[in-house]
């Protein structure tokens, strides 16, 4: 009697190769996707610490060439200083958390000549959004205030002119994240311009 050879797998066989290609599968989906969130958190981060960056920096370079301060609060402050290197005036700035607290704004009002003597034009104000996303943290000021012995002064400021240097805390949230996860730039501004007989 012949007999036939036999090819193929077994249940069992099949069964294996099964559930091996199946770990393997779930453990190559599973790194993947880890990987794929750890990159979108660090450009999500990066991205947050950048606005940040930005942000600073502009405020940082209004408030250094700044020639008055009208109001110094701790969420808020009003100064007269160029906001672009383009102007050929001062204009009145204003910065401030919107009612959200979740975009620091500021108030441009360009002027007619250089402040004191300059007028306020105010039919050309504008509204331009420093950081959207802000992140404001309870407790926390964004602009802390310092004599020229580095002593903090309270808020609202009564002398202004006794705030040399000012400190801007700036915080974003970091997109797609809980509450409890943000950037934060903290910058110390020298008031070099502001004039001190007006």
């Amino acid at each position: 009697m012949l007999r036939r050879n036999q090819a193929g797998f077994t249940l069992n066989e099949l069964l294996v190769v099964m559930l091996t290609s199946s770990v393997l599968i779930i453990v190559l989906l599973s790194f993947t996707s880890t990987t794929i969130q750890n990159f979108l958190r660090l450009q999500a981060e990066g991205l947050a610490n950048s606005k940040l960056a930005d942000g600073s920096f502009r405020v940082s370079r209004v408030l250094r060439g700044a020639n008055y301060i009208e109001i110094a609060d701790t969420d808020s402050l009003t100064a007269y200083a160029y906001f672009s290197p383009q102007d050929a005036y001062t204009s009145k700035i204003t910065y401030y958390l919107n009612g959200a607290q979740n975009k620091l704004l500021a108030d441009v009002t360009p002027m007619t000549a250089d402040y004191p003597i300059g007028t306020l034009i105010t039919a050309n104000q504008k509204t331009v959004t420093i950081i959207d996303g802000f992140y404001k943290q309870a407790g926390t000021p964004t602009f802390k205030y310092y004599t020229s012995t580095s002593l903090e002064i309270t808020t609202p400021v009564a002398d202004l002119q006794s705030i040399k240097n000012i400190s801007v805390n700036l915080y974003a949230r970091i997109f797609q994240s809980n509450n409890q996860e943000f950037a934060s730039s903290s910058v110390s501004v020298n008031l070099r311009n502001r004039k001190t007989n007006l």
